[in-house]
């Protein structure tokens, strides 16, 4: 494996980078490989995983109960009325 040097790294991404690997329980050099390989396009579908997760949260998830509320809501939409079509 090739060692890479990163020089004059501003406080505030430092920062950030040893908040992130402090939270996620990682050392700080497997949380920069982490976000290295991701901002390349490289990463298991592990990582692949928990990036899906993420965006669940933002783009909500439904419970049965909801999606049966509202299936029920659109229900006269199934319906093909045929004088609309003349």
């Amino acid at each position: 494996m090739t060692t890479l040097s990163i020089h004059a790294l501003d406080p505030t991404t430092e920062k950030r980078i040893r908040v992130k690997a402090r939270k996620e329980n990682k050392s700080i050099n497997r949380t920069l490989k982490e976000l290295l390989s991701g901002s390349v396009g490289v990463s298991d579908s592990s990582r692949s995983e928990d990036h899906s997760k993420a965006f669940q949260e933002l783009s909500g998830v439904w419970s049965q109960k909801d999606l049966q509320e509202f299936n029920q809501a659109i229900s006269d939409l199934q319906t093909i009325d045929s004088k609309d079509w003349e």
